[in-house]
């Protein structure tokens, strides 16, 4: 490949060499790095085959039979793994949907070689055979589909690389290219100074992109994947967190959290931290929690009311004649955003929705989970923007139920001596829906049983058996972590061995703990909202999704516990306004713009590659013997003067190198030829004054030396 042809291609090959290592890099992050160096070559390989093939006569036939043959093959590969694993296999590892990377390497070799096929070839006419702006932007889109098909997100690094090269592409490339033909196109002098000056531009150009924050807007169907779906049935929690599932989240893993707010919760209720609720599960498999059955619909409504905490402090106060009346307050609560619109209603426990009819429900509460949906969200879809109505407990609820005392017999033996009272009827047949239907011990070890009951030995009531075990994780070592992944997913290794992991792994162990000695309690999933704003609200980010325990409590009914050890809000964007502090952003504006600085360090040291190569020279100098100096320099000399115009004087003679420089430069370093002459031909011994006063003649004149035009002379 000449050079012109060097000049002409190397832009579109870089071009092509990244998209393609970006594109394998969306599936195989491995294999990727493995092949980066064969796209490079591959590219180059078919650039000059593809040009062979142009200026033939049967060039076309000829590309589309190869073509041809290269996506038959790739096809076929595709479909021999999907006849050895099935279809869905290879299509859940093609769209990312497998809970781990797996290394396919037929698939890898499928998407390597018929993906970068035909990467290179749409590069290679868009540039080289018809140059088209518009085609070659939608090259750049390849690898960007690639990465959204599988709902993932480009590293900063690599849109860099991509928006630089097609940059390049459309300076350099369009300056080359001439529609009226390459016989009237000037010929374009590529030298050192046209490639920094495009150099420097691109990367002021990408520099000044990359470091300007845009707009940060999802539309629609980007934050609501569900939008056309009512009700999501599959499995696994909700990753876009406005849809529920009919399983709890994983226990392990890496969260796919970013921190971004999802929405603002405000309430008139004085409380510094709240559990705003999704929903419950009752039944565990020993992995996740699961709802089985046929789902109920039936809501809380003035028909049919629920019975909840004020209910069972109303008629626990009826039967002590005492004013309990302070231990909860019905408060307001709001929760808010443009753009989240999730199915259910993010509250805390003990929303109020049975004092409106069925018919003019604003929030249906299912009997079966407890769950609160937006009614507005199931006839279309809406942002957040929903006030509600809660059962605020207070602390001294808790305090009242420790002073009560109450085991779960005494409880049960207390209203049995109230005979036919109805409020002491109501109280015991809640408390016997309750057991019945939330003290499963089915997947509980005896290994945990065991510990459980040691945590709770020296309590007597129900609530301090519940804050026992609620203290155990903080006080016995137990870490926070969203980055561990366990040998063993067990919850016995979890609460025995690793003693580390994330709210999920906290919530399930303790209300596994809290059953196995005989307290109701459900695992719920929701948010943690922590996080004030300076107008008093909260804000919530997807980060803060939480899981926590819900034990029902003899005389209190439905209360909350957070067994999960205080680190999980230790995060660097609470308290501050705008979710990023001035550090933050000047952290995110520069590693966005990090391969613009890289590559601008790089051209800032190719442009000033003579200079440094000159800084080194001097720097060594005074390592040396003063006759190996003079030499050191006289060859620097010739070196630069033959550099400026392309020639090359090693054969040149001391007196012709002088006539040389006086006749095009009009400056010589005189003394310094004088005692090379005398210390390279003779066995004169150079002494420090000499070399001194030569090295200062020396300083002076290289600076024209090198220069490609007699400056010297133009400032006398």
């Amino acid at each position: 490949m000449n050079r012109e042809k060097l000049n002409e291609y190397i832009c579109p090959i870089l071009l092509a060499a990244t998209e393609c290592f970006a594109s394998l890099y969306a599936f195989h992050k491995v294999s990727a790095f493995v092949l980066g160096a064969f796209f490079l070559l591959e590219t180059g390989f078919l650039f000059r085959v593809f040009t062979k093939f142009y200026e033939r006569k049967r060039g076309g036939l000829l590309y589309a039979l190869i073509f041809t043959v290269v996506m038959a093959l790739s096809f076929f590969i595709l479909r021999l793994h999907a006849a050895n694993y099935g279809v869905m296999p290879t299509l859940q590892w093609i769209y990312g949907q497998l809970d781990e990377v797996t290394f396919e390497p037929d698939l890898v070799a499928a998407l390597a070689v018929g993906g970068s096929f035909f990467l290179i070839s749409i590069v290679f006419y868009f540039t080289i055979i018809r140059f088209r702006p518009l085609g070659i932007m939608l090259c750049t889109m390849f690898p960007f589909f690639c990465f959204t098909m599988r709902s993932d997100d480009m590293p900063n690094i690599l849109i860099t690389l991509i928006v630089l090269l097609f940059l390049a592409v459309m300076i350099h490339n369009r300056r080359l290219n001439d529609s009226k033909g390459k016989e009237n196109r000037a010929r374009l002098q590529v030298d050192r100074a046209y490639v920094i000056c495009i150099a420097v531009f691109v990367l002021i150009t990408g520099a000044i992109t990359m470091a300007i924050e845009k707009p940060d807007h999802e539309a629609l169907f980007e934050k609501n994947a569900n939008f056309l779906t009512r009700f999501n049935y599959g499995v696994g929690g909700s990753s876009d967190f406005e849809s529920l599932s009919r399983q709890s989240s994983a226990r392990n893993g890496r969260p796919d959290y970013n921190f971004n707010p999802l929405f603002s919760f405000e309430t008139d209720s004085d409380g510094e931290i709240f559990f705003l609720r999704t929903q419950a599960f009752r039944r565990f498999n020993g992995d996740v929690w699961a709802d089985e059955g046929t789902y109920d619909w039936s809501a809380y409504s003035r028909a049919q009311p629920e019975y909840a905490t004020d209910d069972v402090v109303n008629d626990f106060a009826s039967l002590t004649g005492e004013d309990l009346s302070g231990l909860y307050k019905v408060q307001t609560g709001r929760v808010y955003d443009d753009d989240f619109a999730p199915w259910y209603l993010p509250a805390p426990l003990g929303v109020i929705t049975d004092d409106r009819a069925a018919n003019d429900l604003v929030y249906y509460k299912l009997l079966r989970d407890t769950s609160v949906y937006r009614t507005r969200a199931f006839l279309y879809a809406r942002s957040l923007d929903d006030s509600f109505s809660f059962i605020d407990r207070k602390a001294g609820l808790y305090q009242f139920a420790r002073e009560l005392g109450f085991s779960s017999e005494e409880y049960l033996e207390y209203l049995d001596s109230f005979e036919e009272n109805p409020q002491a009827i109501r109280l015991k047949n809640d408390y016997s829906r309750v057991v019945a239907g939330y003290t499963d011990k089915a997947n509980i070890s005896d290994r945990l049983t065991e510990l459980s009951e040691e945590i709770v030995a020296d309590c007597h009531s129900d609530i301090e058996k519940a804050m026992a075990l609620e203290s155990y994780f903080e006080e016995n070592g137990f870490k926070y972590s969203l980055e561990y992944v366990p040998e063993d997913n067990s919850v016995d290794y979890f609460v025995f061995e690793s003693k580390t992991g994330y709210c999920a792994g906290y919530a399930t162990a303790m209300t596994l703990m809290a059953r196995a000695v005989g307290l109701p309690a459900r695992y719920v999933e929701g948010f943690a909202a922590f996080e004030k704003q300076p107008d008093g609200s909260f804000l919530i980010r997807d980060g803060y999704a939480h899981a926590f325990v819900e034990v029902y409590i003899p005389g209190a009914g439905w209360l909350t516990f957070d067994p999960t050890v205080s680190d999980y809000r230790n995060n660097p964007f609470a308290g501050m306004q705008d979710g990023m502090g001035i550090f933050s952003r000047i952290f995110a504006v520069l590693s966005r713009i990090s391969v613009v600085l890289i590559i601008g360090a790089l051209v800032l040291v190719a442009s000033q590659a003579d200079r440094i190569k000159e800084l080194f020279i001097r720097a060594s100098l005074p390592f040396k013997p003063v006759n190996k100096r003079i030499i050191t320099l006289y060859g620097n000399v010739i070196r630069a003067a033959g550099k400026s115009i392309n020639a090359d004087f090693s054969s040149y003679t001391p007196d012709m190198i002088t006539a040389f420089l006086l006749e095009n430069r009009g400056i010589a370093p005189k003394q310094l030829i004088d005692l090379f002459e005398k210390t390279a031909f003779g066995v004169y011994e150079c002494s420090k004054e000499e070399y001194t006063e030569a090295y200062k003649e020396y300083k002076h004149c290289f600076k024209y030396v090198r220069k490609a035009s007699n400056v010297y002379n133009s400032k006398l």
